[in-house]
Order: C-alpha cells, then structure tokens, then sequence
C-alpha cells in the first residue's frame, strides 16, 4: 500500500508549540516596540508644546498665564494656557469659535469635546472626548441642554512649580508676592500670572515648563483634602456617577475643584497644571482642589513642608495640586522652558525634581539622563 503523506498528530503537536514559543517570545518585543513609537510621538508632541509656547512668546513677549481669573470670582476663569495657545498649533478655526468674552463652562459644546491630537499623548487608553457623568450633573445641566457632556482631554500639564497652593494674591492679581508663593517655589504658570524668559533667572534648559498628565485607570485621583489626615494622599477617591474617578484634565478648563463642590458633590479630578510637591508617577494622584473660601489669606501657602517627602502631616495651606504622572513605564516626559524634551526617572532625587520645576530658586540642578 501507499503510504499517505501528511502529519502525525505528534509532529503537529510540536510544531504548534514551536509556534507557540516563538509568538511568546515575539509579543514582549512587538509590544516594546510600539510602547517605543507611542513614546517618541509623545516626545514630539512635546516638542511641539515648546514650538508653540516660544511663538507665543516672541509674540507677545511673555509665556501664556495658566489661566484668567477674575478678581475674587474663581468660577470666572475665562480661558486657559490650552486655550490660548490654539493659534500657535495652526488651530484657528477652533480659537475662533472660542468667546473670549464668556468663562470656559458658558463655551460650545462642540468646543469643548474637540480633540486636539497633539493635546493627548498616545499612550493614555480613555476615550477622548471623555464622557464625565458627575460634572454634567453638578456644572454642565444647564449648559449642555442636549445632554452632550463630553469634554476633550490632555495629557499634558502645566509646571506651577514646587508649590500646590492655588492663590490669585489680592483682589485677583497675579501670585507674586512673597506672602502669597514666594518666588523660590513658584513655577512658570499659575493662574493670571505671564512668565516672561527674562524672570526665569535658574535658566530656560534647567526649568520645566510642561510635563506629562496621564489618565485612567492607572492614576485615579484621590479623595484627598488639605484638611484631611495624609494617608488619604493614598486613598483613591469612591465612584460617582457610575464612575471611576480619574485624573483627568480637559484642555478647555484650568479650573481645580473648589472645596464646597466637592463638599457637596464629591468631585474629584486633575488640572491642567502639576506641581513637584509630591514624587513623579505617584499613584493615585492628588486631587486639583482650592479652598474658595481662603484664596487671599494666610493659608494660601503649599500644604505641606519641603521636601515631599511625606513624612510630616499637611500643613498650612487648604489647596491642593496633582503630581505628574506618565503612562510611560519607568518615568515621563517633560518639556523644558529651551524647548528641549528629556525623559525623566520616576526614582530622580527629589530635591532635584524640585529645584528644575522653580524659575526663580537660585539652586544649583542638573537634568539626570
């Protein structure tokens, strides 16, 4: 008889575990690799952050504030740093149909769930536009009467420096004086506060001036207050509205929660601006809160002592700013006041974090490679 070609069940059997190492060992680096694309697209997004901060600059001759408030009217905050620097990433169209004349909740909805690629890094896995559930039944009922509440997120936040309190110093002037943030923690943005290159006297490559605000699933924010013990630094914040609640940012908003929403809502989310107070990529991240009732007083000063170590209970002031964080493993990405992007170690030496993040320190720092 002829022998029938084909197979046998043994040989099959190794063959398919052949294939079964090889996939196994293939995936980490297919993996690695695109984990690769998606940082070096997020370092260019940064790059183009630097772009568009430095022609904003040499237009009018300053950095972007972080925000605009009015004086003594912290639910007017009429455009953020994002929102400002639309132009400058060939976004004319979306800055034209921005009111400038009207505070950020009273926009379009369909400014405000705009995605803008280069806002979000590639690595962040939430949906964007984001739909948020507990902001649409505390803030935006009466805005969005569609029942639209999406809102465009970023990833990429603004440096205030070493300090997390949120003050606007008297009758809603910029930060400046000493008895508000003095200037040796101060960042490059804060709340109707323009940086110019000139007042960054610790040097444009030794500044940060952007850094990396990751979401989801990874970074929930904490139930965290200024008043509260500072375990609860560590302590994510509870559902609401059917949801997780997440560090997130949207680019149209600079607004932190204010302690009688979260009183009365338990609203817990991120800001568009970061601070060092607190260790790169801790997880969950301190929530964006300001004390509405003390933005002009005394306890508009940081919440705790430097360095952050964490080690001694909060005091002082009743605000709080998130920590950077990144979805990237290991670190993230920051952009500096020269334009330059370098990859930060989550382990960097904390008093060196911190000195890069202030403008005005006087401190000796060097960018760890």
């Amino acid at each position: 008889m002829k022998k029938a070609k084909g197979f046998t069940l043994v040989e099959l059997l190794v063959v398919i575990a052949i294939i079964g190492v090889l996939v196994a060992l293939l995936l980490p680096a297919i993996q690695a690799a695109r984990e690769a694309a998606r940082r070096a697209s997020c370092t260019n997004n940064l790059k183009q952050f630097g772009i568009a901060l430095h022609n904003y600059h040499d237009s009018l001759k300053t950095f972007p504030p972080g925000g605009c408030v009015i004086p003594n009217k912290w639910e007017r905050i009429y455009s953020s740093a994002h929102a400002m620097l639309l132009p400058y990433f060939e976004e004319e169209g979306l800055k034209g149909l921005y009111n400038n004349n009207q505070p950020w909740q009273n926009q379009r909805p369909d400014v405000a769930r705009t995605v803008i690629p280069v806002y979000a890094c590639p690595s962040q896995p939430l949906d964007n536009p984001y739909m948020h559930n507990l902001v649409k039944a505390l803030v935006w009922d009466q805005i969005f009467t569609n029942g639209y509440t999406s809102i465009g997120i970023t990833n990429y936040v603004l440096c205030k420096g070493v300090t997390d309190a949120w003050c606007s110093g008297p009758s809603g002037a910029p930060p400046s004086a000493p008895t508000y943030v003095p200037a040796s923690e101060r960042g490059i943005f804060d709340f109707n506060l323009a940086t110019n290159a000139r007042r960054i006297t610790d040097g444009l490559s030794n500044t940060i001036a952007v850094g990396e605000g990751a979401a989801g699933p990874k970074f929930l924010a904490t139930s965290t207050t200024a008043q509260s013990p500072l375990a609860s630094r560590f302590t994510p914040a509870p559902q609401a509205a059917g949801q997780d609640q997440y560090a997130i940012q949207a680019w149209i908003a600079s607004e932190p929660s204010v302690n009688s929403l979260r009183t009365a809502g338990k609203l817990f989310v991120g800001n568009i601006m970061a601070c060092t107070l607190e260790p790169l990529n801790k997880s969950p991240v301190t929530q964006a809160e300001a004390d509405d009732q003390n933005m002009h007083f005394f306890q508009c000063m940081k919440s705790q002592q430097s360095p952050a170590t964490l080690k001694n209970p909060t005091s002082g002031g009743y605000h709080l700013t998130p920590n950077f964080r990144s979805d990237h493993s290991s670190g993230g990405n920051f952009l500096f006041a020269d334009g330059s992007v370098h990859f930060v170690q989550d382990n960097i030496d904390v008093a060196t974090y911190q000195y890069l993040s202030t403008v005005q320190g006087n401190e000796i720092a060097v960018i760890p490679e």
